[in-house]
């Protein structure tokens, strides 16, 4: 099953969980099941947990990130999800699963970091960033809190940039998708993109909450 291929965005996959995203002790409960019984319905529901979580987690880091790119962003919620989709036999204790899927997500970030310091950053009046702390309240942010507050900023966009930021941020389209759907080149939903993610990090709003 790829979910990143399925499912159009976190308030899709955050609707079909039978639990609140933000339950852990329900994850839990899952995860040990699967490790039990091996039901591939609990397979899935742990897949399509697991994809909420990291993407919740990158989008969060997104916004408060100004050198990281919307690619950027489906490439590390992409491979994050598949590896811990092929590790999840290595958790030992159960009861650690949330918090082993935390750290790695986290370490995915650091790891990108490191990686950004290697090469031109091209916004030369903001070079320089400190690696971010722990990032633990991270895990019980509230998805149903989360995504209004970013909907809400989404709309004090001017129009041009609204209809894009909208169906990447709370849709997950990629840039191709919203390419078609507005039938507009992938080159001007790029810089559309960009424009709306720099006029969102600077959201009185948005920047409360994150």
């Amino acid at each position: 099953m790829t979910v990143h291929d399925d499912l159009g965005g976190l308030e899709a996959l955050a609707a079909r969980l039978p639990f609140h995203p933000d339950d852990q002790a329900a994850v839990v409960a899952l995860y040990e099941r699967w490790c039990t019984f091996r039901n591939p319905r609990d397979l899935e529901l742990l897949e399509l947990w697991l994809y909420c979580f990291c993407g919740r987690y990158f989008m969060i880091r997104m916004l408060r990130e100004p050198h990281m790119a919307k690619v950027e962003l489906e490439q590390l919620i992409g491979d994050t999800f598949l590896r811990l989709r092929r590790q999840l036999d290595s958790v030992r204790d159960p009861e650690r699963f949330v918090c082993w899927v935390g750290t790695a997500c986290r370490n995915a970030f650091l790891n990108y970091l490191r990686n950004l310091r290697r090469r031109p950053i091209p916004e030369p009046d903001n070079p320089s960033f400190e690696a971010p702390e722990a990032e633990d309240h991270l895990v019980r942010d509230d998805l149903t809190r989360l995504l209004p507050v970013i909907a809400a900023a989404v709309e004090r966009l001017p129009e041009f940039l609204r209809e894009v930021a909208r169906l990447a941020l709370l849709e997950g389209l990629t840039y191709h998708e919203i390419s078609r759907r507005l039938k507009k080149p992938p080159g001007t939903v790029r810089v559309y993109l960009s424009r709306a993610f720099r006029r969102l990090r600077q959201d009185a709003a948005l920047q409360e909450f994150l």
